[in-house]
């Protein structure tokens, strides 16, 4: 150091570091944050209670249904896998969640698009098909879809399960997007055009990732949906299957004994994809349902 920098350190004065002041709380804050705990013990309490239970026998839970466990072990977890169909029921929620939101996110988009930018009397009349397919129930969709499959050799198959989750959630998938293709600017579009880019290599190239936000949202709504269905794979696929990992929990409770203690397992397996998928994607989540909404 030159005598230079020596005095200028002299001179400069140091920095002192003020004591950062704790904040106080306002009465209608401190309402707020004991209600927000209540409702949290609230919703994860069941989840608490099955995490617990995964770790006692049979006779434990029998005994003492509200007892806590003497000590943890994954006795019940390898059980599960070695006992029952639960690794096959994995698999399938696993092919049927993830081939669904595949199929969706390559179709709806152009769907939304094409609907948006064509235009014209043909381009309205599927945008009212597609939003009264909101308004019909499932349960009379139902009969009629299973005798279908049944007639073409598809039922009882995770074919069928992909299809009916793709036309009951093109729908909602096909408003979303709408409302949010409406506020991009068509000036994009037409410099690509003018560059010589077609249609489809627009949509791919240039649209498709400003829809990246509402894509995200959609995509994390619909695996949720997927991975925590329990009504059309127990509908659309029958006994010889093994089923999705809900469809697997319910066959464990008979008329006579339940299996308790692997009941609670394989819910807190089936669960722990979702807190897993909302706690990493969450800001993704609530970053394009906030700009949808303000695009709509």
């Amino acid at each position: 150091m030159s005598a230079a920098d020596t005095t200028r350190a002299h001179v400069l004065p140091k920095k002192t570091r003020t004591p950062r002041e704790k904040k106080k709380w306002s009465p209608g804050e401190v309402v707020v944050m004991a209600v927000l705990t209540v409702l949290v013990l609230v919703v994860a309490s069941p989840v608490i209670y099955a995490l617990l239970q995964s770790f006692r026998s049979y006779a434990e839970i029998t005994i003492d249904p509200m007892g806590l466990p003497t000590r943890f072990t994954l006795d019940n977890y390898i059980a599960l896998f070695q006992q029952t169909d639960y690794a096959e029921a994995l698999l399938n929620t696993l092919i049927i969640t993830v081939g669904t939101v595949v199929l969706l996110v390559a179709v709806v988009p152009m769907a939304a698009y094409g609907i948006e930018r064509v235009g014209g009397w043909t381009s309205r009349f599927l945008y009212v098909l597609f939003i009264a397919g909101l308004m019909i129930p499932f349960q009379v969709r139902m009969i009629p879809l299973v005798k279908g499959f049944n007639e073409v050799g598809l039922y009882s198959t995770l074919t069928a399960v992909i299809l009916v989750h793709l036309g009951g959630a093109s729908s909602f998938g096909i408003l979303l997007y709408c409302s949010f293709i409406k506020g991009i600017p068509i000036e994009v579009e037409e410099a690509a055009h003018v560059d010589g880019a077609g249609r489809l290599r627009t949509f791919w190239l240039i649209v498709f990732p400003m829809l990246m936000p509402v894509t995200s949202a959609f995509v994390i709504i619909q695996a949720l949906g997927l991975w925590n269905d329990f009504f059309v794979p127990l509908v659309f696929l029958d006994s010889s299957s093994a089923g999705t990992i809900n469809v697997a929990i319910n066959r464990m409770i008979g008329l006579l004994t339940s299996q308790w203690q692997l009941i609670y397992t394989g819910a807190i397996l089936a669960v722990i994809p979702s807190i897993a998928i909302f706690a990493g994607f969450q800001r993704y989540f609530i970053k394009g349902m906030s700009v949808g909404a303000v695009k709509g």
